[in-house]
């Protein structure tokens, strides 16, 4: 304590001392800058992303099950085209699950099972896996799960305006509506059309009938699109001779925000009878490899996501399934994992650009405490004299550097949370000052975010009053090697 009072007492600004004063004042005034700019740099960073992997999973979910190519070569994935009772047309997952029989097959009625098929899978893995996630449920209470099914098919909207009729046609994806979906209503952008899409206890509920309703990306109300709009969504099937156009008459219901992705801006959200009509017709192709059938897992948060996936990879190695699905996470989406890398990859480049910053920033403290040792040569001598020990020399101008580190981690953490609270107008000004929106709306949303981050804190907590010790170590260590005799003497 007597160390830490010396050192504050040499901290307190001084008339007779008015230039240390100002150095001192000066030094806290940059670092405390500093942690003003790196807390509110990395705290909108982070809530960029946190705003980006929001809308990731809202539509596609956290965890994805995937079917791999062995799935595709398994006997009870290739039964149902030659058995009558599948109508001899191959099913989605959500129709495996749900159908009573796993083998479908009659050998009575259905054509011979060709030699080069044979039937070495020992379980159903569609039902197995099911059960799977059911048994997980008991471990993980509040995880949801759902299958899904990705279409491809062309658009075609009439827009009737003023009695002038124009069409948009577009090829689009089509993926199923998720009704175990928890988040998918928050992407809906609300509508006063009671007729039209609307949520329900968390959930979309879409009018039922003919033309179909579906979802559209907010982007093409931007481009015209009004709720009502109708259309099709024509796709090509094979027949015995040529391929056949079938077309499926649509309403638009509703718009949604699918934020940024390359997947989402493209996607249309449609009852799940129009993937499987198109699945059981052709199958799509997905060019950037995402799979067009599997399952969506939705844990309670994020923090469950890897527990959720060692111990779901864990359980169907255990049910000799394994080798029929690939479990992946966010971070491994075909759409999304550049993306997330080089953002995650940026943030760790910021963070240690902010580090030597910082690291600049408190080496100002040296020359303020190289000035008050100079001044207080004296003292310094008179305490050494009085018993006073090299380290509580050294300590006391450690302190005053750890001190002044504190110093403006307070201030500057102050100035951050003002400006934090206050972004929207700053942006407000930047954009009227630049006659245009200084950040795209596409990318970072209507809104920056506004919270503090905890990870930027906690780097700022631990990095200035560390930095600002290690400044304070040179100067510490040259009063600590005063010489009491000679300064006396000069005195």
């Amino acid at each position: 304590m007597f160390e830490l009072n010396v050192a504050l007492r040499y901290l307190v600004p001084k008339k007779r001392a008015l230039s240390t004063a100002l150095i001192s004042v000066l030094s806290v005034t940059v670092i405390s800058l500093v942690v003003w700019l790196v807390l509110v740099f990395l705290s909108v960073t982070a809530g960029i992303e946190k705003n980006w992997l929001s809308k990731l999973t809202s539509l596609h979910a956290p965890l994805r099950i995937s079917p791999t190519d062995e799935y595709y070569k398994s006997y009870y994935y290739q039964i149902d085209t030659i058995a009558s009772a599948s109508n001899y047309t191959v099913k989605t997952i959500g129709e495996k699950a749900a159908s009573p029989l796993s083998d479908p097959y009659s050998p009575d009625t259905d054509m011979e099972i060709p030699l080069y098929w044979s039937k070495s899978d020992s379980v159903d893995p569609v039902k197995k896996a099911v059960e799977e996630l059911d048994r997980l449920k008991s471990q993980f209470p509040e995880m949801r799960y759902q299958d899904f099914e990705i279409g491809g098919a062309l658009l075609k909207l009439e827009l009737v305006r003023e009695g002038r009729i124009s069409t948009l046609s577009q090829m689009s994806y089509l993926l199923s509506l998720s009704d175990e979906n928890p988040r998918l209503a928050e992407l809906l952008i609300p509508n006063e059309s009671l007729a039209y899409a609307r949520v329900e206890q968390g959930r979309i509920e879409l009018p039922q009938g003919s033309p179909a309703s579906i979802l559209l990306p907010k982007s093409y109300r931007d481009s015209g699109v009004e709720l009502g709009d109708r259309g099709t969504l024509a796709y090509s099937a094979p027949s015995a001779a040529a391929s056949q156009d079938h077309r499926i008459p649509i309403r638009v219901a509703g718009f949604y925000d699918p934020g940024f992705q390359s997947l989402g801006n493209r996607c249309l959200i449609v009852p799940n009878s129009i993937t499987r009509e198109i699945y059981a017709s052709a199958q799509t192709f997905s060019p950037d490899g995402t799979p067009t059938n599997g399952i969506f897992i939705w844990p309670k948060d994020f923090s469950q996501i890897e527990p959720l996936k060692e111990e779901l990879a864990l359980r169907f190695e255990q049910a000799g399934i394994s080798k029929y699905w690939r479990i992946s996470s966010y971070e491994e989406y075909e759409f999304s994992k550049d993306i997330l890398t080089q953002f995650r990859s940026d943030r760790t480049l910021f963070t240690l650009v902010a580090g030597i910053i910082l690291l600049v920033a408190c080496c100002n403290i040296i020359s303020l405490l190289i000035l008050l040792v100079n001044d207080k040569k004296r003292e310094i001598a008179i305490l050494q004299s009085m018993g006073a020990s090299h380290k509580s020399i050294a300590f006391i101008f450690a302190m005053c550097g750890t001190t002044m580190g504190l110093l403006s981690c307070v201030l500057g953490g102050t100035a951050a949370l003002v400006t934090l609270h206050s972004i929207d107008s700053l942006v407000a000004i930047l954009s009227a000052l630049q006659g245009h929106a200084a950040f795209n709306p596409a990318f970072f949303g209507q809104h920056l975010p506004d919270q503090l981050s905890s990870d930027a804190l906690l780097f700022v907590l631990i990095a200035t009053p560390l930095l600002s010790l290690l400044a304070g170590l040179i100067p510490a260590i040259k009063a600590s090697r005063i010489k009491p005799s000679q300064v006396l003497r000069a005195e």
